[in-house]
């Protein structure tokens, strides 16, 4: 068996492992690493004036590369 000691040496073997083993170890990493308790920040709400008035500035935007103005 191949002895590895830093993380260097697990992320190399991980990396060679086909897809299926490598899901097996992120599934185990997820079981065994606590993982914070962190509150996460409200989602943002934007008004669908906002919204439209970004989409206006995009094509804008769009328009003028396109013209090369």
């Amino acid at each position: 068996m191949l002895r590895m000691s830093t993380l260097m040496d697990i992320e190399q073997a991980a990396v060679k492992l086909p897809a299926q083993e490598q899901q097996q170890v992120l599934r185990f990493l997820l079981r065994v690493v606590p993982v914070a308790e962190v509150e996460l920040a409200a989602s943002r709400q934007f008004s669908e004036e906002e919204i439209q008035g970004w989409l206006a500035e995009d094509e804008e935007s769009m328009r003028r590369l396109r013209d090369g103005t």
